[in-house]
This record gives structure tokens, C-alpha cells and sequence, in this order.
């Protein structure tokens, strides 16, 4: 299993609502985010899945954006499998770790 680099389309949900943005994956890093939201992290590609660990950030303060986990700073720590043209993670955020978080990858761009 191996995250191709290039820029992906997220879609994302866990029980509380849904979300959308972009995020490149690179050399190991990841980096993107939506309206509201800045996504940094890193992966591992492992023989049985990708590992990851995403960190969110709010960069506006609009209080129309309201955060997935009721909480502008969250760190995900996730695994994914390959899904023919997409990848899916799933995983949980540290800060409330009984709330599934899942999230589909599509490459969009090298």
C-alpha cells in the first residue's frame, strides 16, 4: 500500500456531521484544509496500510464554521487501505477517542 504524492479531495464524517477539503500528500507529509480549517500531519506507508496522524488548526474565525469534534484543535491518528481509485481511513481523534472518524481520499492531481 502506497499513498501516491499529488493533491487528494478529503470527505470526511464521524457521527457529529460531515466535511470536505484538499490535502497533498508528499514525502511523508500532508498538508491542506478547507474553509475554516488547516490540516497538517504525516503518514507511513505500511506493508499492511497507511498509517497517519493529522493535526486540525482554525485559520477563520467565522463561528459559521463549526468544528467536527466541537473543538478547533484536534489530532486524528488513522489507518488506511486502498480502495481501487480512492483510499479510506479510519481512526479516532486523541481528544475524544471513543468518536469513529472516517475519511475518503480522491486523487485529483500529481
Amino acid at each position: 500500500m502506497v499513498l501516491q504524492d499529488g493533491l487528494y479531495k478529503v470527505e470526511f464524517h464521524t457521527v457529529h456531521g460531515t466535511g470536505t477539503g484538499v490535502i497533498y500528500a508528499i514525502g511523508g507529509k500532508l498538508r491542506g484544509g478547507n474553509s475554516a480549517f488547516a490540516f497538517i500531519g504525516n503518514y507511513t506507508d505500511k506493508g499492511d496500510g497507511i498509517l497517519a496522524k493529522v493535526t486540525t488548526e482554525r485559520h477563520n474565525p467565522d463561528p459559521a464554521f463549526k468544528p467536527l469534534f466541537g473543538t478547533d484543535m484536534i489530532t486524528l491518528t488513522l489507518k488506511g487501505a486502498d480502495n481501487g481509485a480512492m483510499v479510506d481511513f479510519e481512526g479516532t481523534a486523541l481528544q475524544l477517542p471513543g468518536v469513529t472518524f472516517k475519511a475518503v481520499l480522491t486523487r485529483m492531481a500529481d
